[in-house]
Parts: C-alpha cells; sequence; structure tokens
C-alpha cells in the first residue's frame, strides 16, 4: 500500500519528504478486521 502512495506521489510532480506514520482507527481487540481503518500520512513537497 505504500508503495502505490509513493508512486501516486511521484507521478504528480511531488517528492517525499520525510517518513510516513500511521493512525490507526478502531480496536483490533474489539473491532471484526473489515471494520478497522489505517490513516496514512506522508509528508511530501513539490519536485524541484
Amino acid at each position: 500500500m505504500i508503495s502505490r502512495l509513493h508512486a501516486f506521489i511521484a507521478e504528480s510532480g511531488y517528492e517525499l519528504s520525510g517518513r510516513h506514520h500511521e493512525i490507526y482507527l478502531g480496536d483490533p481487540r474489539r473491532a471484526v478486521p473489515e471494520k478497522l481503518k489505517t490513516v496514512i500520512r506522508q509528508p511530501m513537497r513539490k519536485a524541484g
């Protein structure tokens, strides 16, 4: 999934400017796997 995000960023004319981090929404001890969500944040800047 991260590689797809990085490819999209490069194709859009941007470059990575830091490490990504993930925010997990939901409690894996209580929720079924289909209901869990993850937000991926990737710092980027205009290439150039």
